[in-house]
């Protein structure tokens, strides 16, 4: 019987909260852990790379208009980093445009939230990412099995050849067996010459 995956989902995501606005910062991620996340919170980009590097989060909501880096050379930065490859970016700014739009795609954001969205907007997006998390490590596990059994089958191959080897030797030996006892029955005649 083949094992079933284990239950891999999670109770809230790690968050990574990037806004330059302390207020905001601090509220948003106050609400996202009354909605049962763990959340960090970075007040600007370098902030943010070192937080991310630290602990890498699930997702992140970074704000457009930071000093120094702009959310769009964040992102970039964060998906340059092999580490963080499987963080989902989430545009979180008052900008919703177009070229918003068309740049935050381009720097890697997966997705866009307008800040002050509806609740149910923000708990949607968050299943969302939850269910992603979920299905990625489901999907890791059941590589792992598939290689764990990929190896076991390979070993159970090399068993049964050797085996095969082991049947062979023994059908050799008996055929040998049976020639000497009917050479000794029935010796061969000899030549006349």
């Amino acid at each position: 019987m083949a094992d079933e995956p284990p239950d891999t989902s999670r109770r809230g995501l790690r968050v990574l909260v990037v806004d330059d606005n302390r207020d905001a910062a601090d509220s948003f991620a106050a609400l996202l852990q009354l909605l049962g996340h763990r959340t960090t919170v970075a007040y600007d980009g370098p902030e943010a790379l070192r937080a991310a590097a630290a602990e890498p989060p699930d997702c992140a909501f970074l704000d457009i208009s930071l000093p120094g880096m702009d959310g769009y050379e964040l992102a970039r930065r964060l998906r340059a980093d092999p580490g963080l490859g499987r963080v989902k970016l989430v545009a979180h700014s008052s900008y919703s445009d177009a070229r918003h739009t068309e740049r935050a795609a381009a720097a890697g954001f997966d997705f866009r939230l307008t800040k002050g969205a509806d609740p149910a907007e923000l708990e949607g997006l968050l299943t969302m990412l939850q269910k992603i998390m979920d299905l990625a490590e489901t999907t890791e596990q059941l590589a792992r099995q598939n290689v764990a059994l990929a190896d076991q089958t390979k070993e159970l191959l090399r068993e049964v050849k050797e085996d095969l080897r082991e049947v062979r030797q023994d059908v050799k030996e008996l055929k040998d067996e049976i020639r000497e006892i009917r050479d000794q029955k029935d010796p061969p005649a000899a030549k006349d010459g």
